[in-house]
């Protein structure tokens, strides 16, 4: 399951996806430390009557701090944390889709998850190729201990600027959840989408992108 805003209608199943997040965490979770992460993602599928539509995210977004994959006319936004497991899982499904959907990804990096995230965020903003960092931190990717493998770093004052406001801008969707994907159906119209999907239902929501060749 997972969590789609259409317009500025939110269609009621946060509570499906809330409990296939919390299944899908609980196998793994085993220390008390883990248990407060779960608590705290779970704290954030309450519903924010304050959230932004996502043509307001939409918008933001082009002025945020993100680096690019891909050529393609169709462009999604991921919002990711460099030790979040989920996103890890996404970014990962993505790849095989980034040619056959004429793809253009622009990654988000935030960095709340986890004490380091906020270092790693910015070693992946401030290398000369973030997206080489992406995979360095990906491909060493600790499952278990969700831990991304790139060494962070101390953010400059403009880095540590960037990250707080593509914080604030996943804030402003009214979940602060990771991952979080916004994408354009034919009518180009943004949606919002939470959490991972399985490779098909992925497959199959992209098959709304705003164009297609």
């Amino acid at each position: 399951m997972s969590l789609f805003v259409a317009g500025n209608q939110r269609k009621p199943i946060f509570s499906m996806g809330l409990a296939f997040l919390v299944m899908l965490m609980a196998g793994s979770l085993s220390t008390m430390a883990q248990a407060t992460t779960l608590a705290t993602a779970a704290a954030s599928f309450a519903p924010n009557r304050t959230a932004a539509t996502p043509a307001q995210i939409w918008q933001r977004l082009k002025h945020a701090r993100w680096f690019t994959q891909g050529t393609g006319p169709n462009t999604i936004y991921l919002i990711f944390d460099p030790n979040c497991p989920y996103c890890h899982l996404l970014i990962n499904e993505l790849q095989a889709l980034l040619k056959p959907d004429a793809l253009t990804i622009r990654y988000v990096p935030v960095g709340f998850l986890e004490p380091s995230s906020m270092g790693k965020a910015a070693a992946i903003l401030e290398a000369k190729n973030p997206l080489q960092a992406l995979w360095e931190n990906e491909k060493g990717f600790t499952e278990k201990g969700h831990d991304g493998a790139i060494q962070e770093i101390l953010p400059s004052a403009a880095t540590e600027k960037a990250l707080k406001n593509n914080l604030n801008i996943l804030e402003a969707t009214g979940q602060k959840t990771v991952p979080t994907m916004l994408y354009q159906n034919s009518r180009n119209q943004p949606r919002i989408v939470w959490q991972v999907l399985d490779p098909k239902n992925l497959a199959q929501t992209l098959k709304s992108l705003h164009r297609r060749y």
